[in-house]
């Protein structure tokens, strides 16, 4: 089978199967982050969530990828949309659990599932391409911003200072711009396949650095998932009446489409939604903490499992909370205020008095 010259139908397939091959693959790196009994505390979205302990969690996760394994080979979309709720679920328990790669997983199948199949194949590949679109454009419109300029300078004179710094300073201000109009590009006929192949050569070379620096691996399989989605779904992409297509007899199930894609990606640059759910990747927006811990009875209190990832910085002890999250979950600590604040507070309850002041306080460390 050509997977560049398939059916919309088998275009639709191979789309969902990527997407629930990449949630596994991940599910086997990094098995703890389902879990809800571990060395690192969950961070529910809601205080008053109860929270399943073992072996409960072990049972919801079991169900969970029993159903996802399923859905690779039946291809039902009241599976598909079980699988949906049921990471709501998760991610309402667990903050941690809404990672870029997750969510575009589910994302898709959800795309791909809320639409009837049969006679709706061009609507479903529409939904779908614009979630690519978005991962793109809004990757580069967030990249924008004077944070994103200082570090990607600098990351570019420490690894390449043999290139001109009037290069690297015009590639830094173009990237922004190169990643959006990738995005749009593959809406575009003329554009279509250089869009592809500078997707393709984008996410070829991040999965090298990964490789060559040693580290982030977790992500190794959303980059070649992206890859081959791209080219699955754009390659002959049935650009006739597309948007009319999907546009036409707008109604509920597009709109959530437009919801996730469009609408609340750029709420986002008004502070009303999460920078990773926005498609904030690489922007240099992400905030990244360490807790300094200043009480020294708080310091002895806290278990061995939480002592063993002190740090010293200036003198002061320190927990950086993607080192914890990364060595337990896999995957790094979910990048929002309430998130860390929610930590700090799980930290200073191990305190003789949690309301003592000046218990601890939170650095970012990144900026």
């Amino acid at each position: 089978m050509n997977i560049l010259n398939l059916t919309d139908s088998q275009k639709i397939k191979w789309i969902q199967n990527l997407a629930i091959l990449g949630l596994l693959v991940m599910g086997v790196y990094a098995p703890e982050v389902w879990l809800n009994t571990k060395d690192f505390p969950v961070i529910p979205l809601f205080e008053s969530i109860p929270i399943p302990e073992s072996p409960t969690d072990i049972i919801i996760c079991v169900v969970f990828f029993g159903l996802l394994i399923s859905q690779l080979f039946l291809q039902n979309k009241k599976i598909g949309i079980l699988i949906s709720v049921i990471y709501l679920y998760l991610c309402s328990i667990d903050q941690n659990r809404l990672q870029p790669y997750f969510y575009q997983s589910i994302l898709t199948i959800l795309f791909i599932n809320i639409f009837p199949k049969q006679g709706r194949e061009r609507t479903i590949i529409f939904a779908v391409s614009l979630l690519f679109f978005a991962t793109y454009f809004w990757s580069g419109v967030q990249k924008i911003n004077e944070i994103f300029y200082v570090q990607w300078m600098g990351a570019l004179l420490k690894h390449f200072s043999f290139v001109p710094r009037i290069l690297l300073q015009s590639f830094t201000y173009a990237v922004p711009f190169i990643e959006a109009l990738l995005g749009i590009a593959l809406f575009i006929d003329k554009t279509r396949k250089i869009a592809i192949f500078g997707i393709i050569s984008m996410h070829s070379i991040i999965v090298v650095m990964l490789f060559y620096l040693g580290y982030g691996y977790n992500v190794v399989p959303w980059n070649i998932q992206n890859i081959l989605s791209v080219l699955i779904l754009f390659w002959t992409y049935p650009t006739k009446n597309a948007i009319d297509v999907f546009f036409k007899n707008f109604n509920y199930k597009k709109s959530i489409v437009v919801l996730f894609t469009i609408l609340l990606p750029f709420s986002n640059l008004f502070g009303y939604w999460d920078h990773l759910l926005s498609f904030s990747f690489f922007t240099s927006k992400l905030d990244y903490y360490y807790i300094e811990i200043n009480d020294e009875e708080l310091k002895n209190n806290l278990p061995k499992n939480i002592q063993k990832y002190y740090r010293l910085v200036d003198g002061k002890t320190v927990v950086y909370a993607n080192e914890w999250a990364g060595d337990i979950n896999k995957v790094l600590f979910y990048p929002q205020k309430r998130c860390i604040l929610y930590l700090e507070n799980y930290i200073q309850a191990y305190a003789e008095n949690s309301n003592k002041e000046n218990l601890t306080n939170l650095v970012i460390y990144n900026k």
